[in-house]
């Protein structure tokens, strides 16, 4: 029985990732894509204390209990708002130097936010039980889908900052890289060997 919350939340993160309604997408102002990234490093933010909360003793609960499912949750959450942010994204926007730099500094601070998230979900993998790891894993690949879509269109609006926004994608790349294989059963192995 409560397998089956398992198996919802990777359902709702396959659906999430896999099958957004693809709404018309218009042009939207630097100060609304602004708006949006800082929405998304909020959320990345506000999970912080949910996956420091995670312990050995909290999550000898059955799946679907423990400290992690919060954490699932968030990380959903940060999907279904980035998906609603590419939705709304047009394919041709391009900003000024002037209206770039605001996009530039507000995707540099989600870069740096959602690293430190990731890097304290990292230091945890190492407390749950491997029945826990693929659901995280699950999570975190459509996160990274959801994450590589919104940046490439960050990335493609903001000309004049293009090759610093391109580095942090990259630097957020490999962080979310080492915490998706780390959560993947078998990807970490005892005696500090990883993937």
């Amino acid at each position: 029985m409560h397998f089956s919350k398992i198996f919802s939340a990777l359902a709702l993160t396959s659906a999430v990732s896999g099958a957004a309604i693809h709404n018309q997408k218009r042009a939207i102002s630097a100060d609304q894509m602004v708006d949006n990234i800082k929405k998304i490093t909020q959320l990345s933010q506000d999970l912080q204390p949910k996956v420091q909360a995670i312990d050995a003793d909290s999550n000898l609960a059955l799946p679907g209990t423990g400290t992690f499912q919060p954490v699932i949750d968030g990380f959903q959450q940060i999907i279904r708002v980035a998906q609603d942010d590419i939705d709304s994204m047009s394919d041709s926007t391009q900003y000024t130097a002037a209206n770039a730099q605001p996009v530039c500094d507000a995707f540099s601070d989600f870069v740096v936010v959602h690293q430190e998230l990731l890097k304290i979900l990292i230091g945890k993998s190492g407390l749950l039980e491997s029945f826990y790891l693929g659901p995280v894993a699950a999570v975190l690949r459509s996160l990274e889908d959801a994450v590589d879509t919104l940046a490439f269109g960050v990335i493609d609006s903001v000309p004049s900052c293009q090759a610093k926004a391109t580095q942090q994608k990259r630097d957020l790349d490999d962080t979310l890289s080492k915490a998706t294989c780390v959560y993947t059963p078998g990807g970490n192995l005892i005696g500090g060997i990883t993937c």
